[in-house]
């Protein structure tokens, strides 16, 4: 094989572009390469080039060498030479140089995602400069990028004795130019294997799903997803698109070999970036459809429509109506192959019966699915309600990092002592920002820390009773737990939607309730920390322990009003002294007390001191004895100074 590499490449492949007068910048745009791919290859400064590029270079100019027999087949993807040094531009920018992280200044940062995604081609010195201080850049910027591309040169170049012939920065007039050549990059095997893919869908189009798939792999998250100042630069919004061209025809292909649900998974992670691309949004539909979850189909056209009309005040296009008209139509499994898919030349095209003219501005009833409002099970909130500012702040906190685009689900797990409040706060605190989560609010109650003869809520069970609020029939609810956290999953996927789950025994319980993208938020309450929850998905922990003495003291006068708790200022504080500073018994005493307005505090806290033993307080009393595993020692410390 190495002898046949030293054949095709080099002067005889410029040779033969001569012969077939052809300039360096034709051959490029028929091989679909870069002009510096082209000129490295014919130099001999490309050590290891991948075949394919070399036959698709031979193939343009017509060259011909003799194969050996021990030549791979140069039409099938090459596996990648082993680098020495690797940069991922899809998902977070992350570079490692023998398979190890390499860490770099913001600066830095910014200045190899901008020439990375751009590679091989010449960046401008404005071009970087805009990009470096936001348009906003100093007189004297010509020389500090001279500055940052030096040090990340040093940072990233190899070193002598790594085999680096050739700059991975190079300096051209007016600029710099990142060079590919010797280095693995995601965006250069997402483009290789995509382009591979096109051309081997006529002829091999079972080969050409999987070379999609494995190009759409290359994806991990949104493009340079921790350097947002790039978000908007041509380039990272060309790339972007170029990832949900390539999402549309993988579905279209899938659609035809009627492998829908292969391909949800690559379509969901296409749309977060475009959630309003309707194109994209007509695949998932279908993909859901064709893999027989026809409700949430149905469902994302219902919030698609949604949206349009409150973002941009217009209705679906033809195409998202076409893919809801030819869902319709399906009439149980036996349809849902060819129902829709793409037409010979990759367009989109319904059956011929799904639709015969212009979406209607209102469809009509008959063939409207029925639309659920989005689910709102948040219990009341308990009133009234005082204190508790720092937590509710770290959980304002937790919202703030999903508005900044933080990559993951923001998880809360507020835990304390039994009746210390958790509920209350967890349901105050979404009520608050109950407009934050416009797709809904998931509650339920997992009884983790119920009497020991009852065991907590099984997560199966409150599962499904979430994708039932979700639209999704009971007859497509799947019956492994597995597959049913997986549908919850895709449901909340790309959505905003709050889960509240109340009263959790342990971290396991409420796992496989969990949404999986950002822009969802999930409170859970529990006695225990719930520390695997903390390490192993992130989640923040909130603690929560007594009132303080101030909050008590205005809880109780928030009940009994200002005039009788200022007639006896002192009894009211011992009155939440001997209450412990507990919410719930602070509640019990202050309503006995409300009740009974000719009682006086002092004559409650009294009671209360010799142990609750006058009838019109035992159930109080009996509270308190019931609930196991209470101490306060400086509430007993108090009470037994009172007597």
């Amino acid at each position: 094989m190495g002898g046949w590499l030293r054949i095709v490449r080099g002067s005889g492949l410029r040779a033969a572009r001569i012969k077939a007068g052809l300039t360096q910048d034709e051959v490029a745009r028929r091989a679909a390469i870069s002009v510096r791919t082209v000129r490295h290859i014919e130099r001999g400064h490309v050590k290891n080039p991948r075949l394919e590029t070399l036959a698709r270079m031979a193939e343009v100019v017509g060259y011909e060498a003799a194969v050996p027999d021990d030549a791979p087949d140069i039409g099938a993807p090459a596996e990648p030479p082993a680098f020495a040094q690797e940069i991922r531009l899809l998902g977070p920018l992350t570079v490692l140089s023998a398979d190890e992280p390499v860490s770099m200044p913001l600066k830095q940062r910014a200045l190899l995602g901008l020439l990375a995604v751009q590679p091989d081609q010449t960046v401008s010195h404005e071009e970087i400069a805009d990009v470096l201080w936001n348009g906003e850049a100093p007189p004297a910027y010509p020389q500090l990028v001279h500055t940052y591309v030096a040090r990340l040169r040093r940072i990233i170049e190899p070193g002598p004795g790594h085999g680096g012939t050739t700059r991975r920065i190079s300096t051209v007039r007016g600029g710099y130019v990142f060079n590919s050549g010797g280095v693995q990059l995601d965006l250069s095997l997402f483009e290789e294997r995509a382009a591979l893919a096109a051309r081997t869908a006529t002829d091999d189009p079972t080969a050409a799903l999987e070379l999609y798939r494995q190009a759409l792999r290359c994806w991990q998250g949104r493009l340079l997803q921790d350097l947002p100042q790039l978000w908007h630069h041509p380039s990272v919004v060309r790339v972007a698109q170029r990832h949900i061209d390539v999402a549309i025809e993988f579905a279209d292909l899938a659609l035809r070999l009627n492998r829908s649900a292969f391909a949800v998974e690559y379509l969901r992670v296409a749309s977060y970036e475009e959630p309003l691309h309707e194109s994209l949004q007509a695949r998932i539909m279908l993909a859901l459809a064709g893999s027989g979850r026809r409700a949430a189909a149905l469902r994302l056209f219902t919030d698609l429509r949604m949206r349009l009309k409150k973002e941009l005040g217009v209705e679906p296009s033809e195409e998202i109506w076409q893919a809801r008209n030819s869902i319709l139509v399906q009439d149980g499994a036996e349809n849902r192959p060819e129902a829709a898919g793409p037409a010979p030349g990759g367009r989109y095209a319904p059956p011929d019966h799904s639709w015969d003219g212009p979406p209607p501005r209102t469809p009509p009833s008959s063939a409207r699915p029925r639309s659920l409002a989005p689910p709102a099970q948040l219990p009341p909130v308990i009133a009234p309600f005082t204190g508790r500012q720092q937590q509710l702040a770290a959980l304002d906190g937790l919202l703030a990092q999903q508005h900044k685009g933080y990559a993951a689900v923001g998880i809360a797990a507020v835990h304390g002592p039994s009746e210390i409040g958790k509920t209350a706060l967890a349901v105050r605190w979404a009520h608050q920002h109950h407009a934050e989560f416009p797709d809904g609010q998931l509650y339920a109650d997992l009884q983790g820390s119920a009497d020991p003869a009852e065991r907590p809520v099984n997560p199966s069970t409150v599962l499904t009773r979430f994708l039932r609020s979700l639209g999704v029939p009971d007859e497509w609810i799947p019956d492994n737990p597995e597959e049913a956290s997986a549908l919850f999953r895709s449901l909340l996927a790309g959505r905003r939607f709050l889960v509240v789950l109340d009263d959790a025994a342990d971290a396991a319980q409420v796992r496989c309730l969990l949404p999986g993208t950002p822009g969802n938020v999930v409170l859970v309450t529990s006695r225990a920390p719930l520390i695997d929850l903390v390490t192993r998905e992130g989640a923040m922990t909130v603690a929560l322990d007594v009132l303080s003495a101030g909050e008590a003291y205005e809880l109780i006068e928030t009940y009994l009003g200002p005039e009788r708790t200022a007639a006896e200022p002192e009894a009211t504080q011992e009155l939440a002294a001997v209450c412990g500073q507990y919410p719930l018994e602070l509640r019990m005493a202050v309503a006995r007390l409300a009740a009974t307005p000719h009682v006086s505090i002092r004559a409650l806290v009294s009671e209360l001191a010799r142990g609750g033993e006058a009838d019109n307080l035992y159930p109080l009393r009996a509270h308190r004895a019931s609930r196991p595993g209470r101490t306060n020692k400086a509430a007993d410390s108090r009470r037994q100074r009172l007597t």
